[in-house]
């Protein structure tokens, strides 16, 4: 009997932790939606580094990305991505070709830079795991969580939030393969003025490029 008190006991003390991690959470995100709410645009640089033990790959690139509500126009390495909200254009550097989807079959598949900001306001469970240190900066550890996982090609988000500016810095996004890819920020510029026609892909700058329209 004193056994299963002790059980109960410890399972009460387990779920008001979780709740009290969950309000903490949310108390956090919450502040760094309305913040992003304020934003009309972002210009932001960032290095990303791609971890996947099975096949052996250990891949760091530098990136930036221009955002807009839903568009995006994000550049990495041989590739840049695009979408004006409805097209999605993937051109690949190496070869000159450019693939274009709708966004909406697109959606799933990765994760997204229009996102980045909000993305835990839509079908995600949080939870603050820890407050970490590194690089003499103290950071809210947040894990997400995707309420349907099997729709998504990663399972868990962790969120690095800089506390002394209430800011997102870094995020790993955790693929379901076994994969991992580290997006670290290292300049963020919200409210920037953007190039003219910065969300549509225009051919007549890449000549010679081969389109590809893999829409339905």
């Amino acid at each position: 009997m004193k056994n299963f008190i002790y059980t109960l006991s410890t399972m009460a003390v387990m779920v008001l932790a979780i709740g009290a991690q969950a309000q903490d959470s949310a108390k956090i995100l919450n502040e760094l939606s309305a913040k992003a709410k304020k934003y009309t645009t972002v210009y932001a640089e960032y290095s990303s580094r791609l971890i996947d033990k099975k096949n052996n790959i250990d891949l760091k690139q530098e990136g930036k990305v221009y955002i807009q509500g839903e568009k995006y126009n994000l550049e990495l390495g041989d590739y840049n991505l695009i979408t004006d909200g409805e097209t999605h254009w993937t051109y690949e550097k190496a070869t000159n070709d450019c693939y274009i989807d709708y966004l909406e079959d697109m959606e799933g598949e990765a994760f997204s830079p229009s996102d980045m900001f909000t993305i835990w306001e839509k079908d995600f469970r949080h939870e603050l795991r820890e407050t970490v240190t590194e690089g003499g900066k103290e950071f809210f550890l947040i894990y997400l969580f995707p309420l349907k996982p099997s729709e998504k090609a990663f399972h868990t988000i962790q969120l690095y939030v800089d506390k002394s500016k209430m800011e997102i810095s870094k995020f790993i996004v955790k693929g379901r393969e076994g994969n991992d890819i580290i997006y670290t920020l290292k300049s963020f510029k919200p409210n920037a003025t953007l190039p003219a026609n910065i969300f549509k892909f225009s051919p007549s700058a890449h000549p010679g490029s081969k389109m590809i329209d893999n829409r339905i």
